[in-house]
């Protein structure tokens, strides 16, 4: 079955991971104003989530081989599934839509994201969730998939993402650095929901 996806938003990274937590637990992260972040550094490629207070926050965006500064494209489909892409190619659409369509038997299994509060909550690991030392949250704004990766944004400041969700649950899976052809280069981390079997 064909999956329809939407563009809901961009996130800017220079080179750090951006965490996807329940927004109630953002005010917990202290990326900027702690180690916390260090903590993030610490990390390897095969660990995919970190303690936020009293629940967890899963690492998306960030794999240096497909770019060290990037846009990283955020998107959702009818069926509840995020996807996070780093992309690199001159047909830059075509790039996301062939990342969006790989399949994903084989991506890493990560853990599984709770999202009690049905409001996800997307930013740079490297700054606060909330506070001074924090970043805007931007809501979902759809839309088309930008024609081009470009540059950074002229903002002082790039915002992350707020975007409801319909599920309480996700499973994380990520896909590092893919070669498509000569030309064309992805990551992707996707958040598929998790149906309860309890009737």
């Amino acid at each position: 079955m064909t999956v329809s996806w939407t563009h809901v938003g961009r996130l800017w990274t220079n080179g750090e991971p951006f965490l996807a937590v329940d927004a109630g637990l953002r005010e917990a992260w202290r990326g900027s104003s702690d180690d916390q972040f260090d903590q993030v550094v610490d990390l390897g490629w095969q660990d995919t989530g970190i303690a936020v207070g009293t629940g967890r926050a899963v690492l998306v965006g960030g794999d240096g081989v497909v770019r060290d500064d990037s846009w990283i494209e955020v998107l959702t489909a009818q069926d509840g599934s995020i996807a996070v892409v780093q992309a690199s190619g001159s047909r830059y659409p075509d790039t996301v839509a062939d990342a969006l369509r790989f399949p994903h038997t084989d991506d890493q299994v990560g853990e599984v994201l709770r999202v009690p509060s049905g409001v996800l909550a997307l930013f740079s690991a490297a700054v606060d969730g909330a506070g001074a030392h924090s970043t805007p949250l931007a809501p979902a704004r759809p839309g088309p998939v930008p024609l081009r990766h470009g540059p950074p944004s002229s903002l002082r400041v790039d915002p992350g993402l707020l975007l409801p969700v319909t599920a309480t649950s996700f499973q994380l899976r990520v896909r590092w650095y893919t070669a498509l052809d000569d030309d064309a280069c992805f990551a992707r981390w996707l958040l598929t929901p998790v149906r309860s079997t309890h009737m």
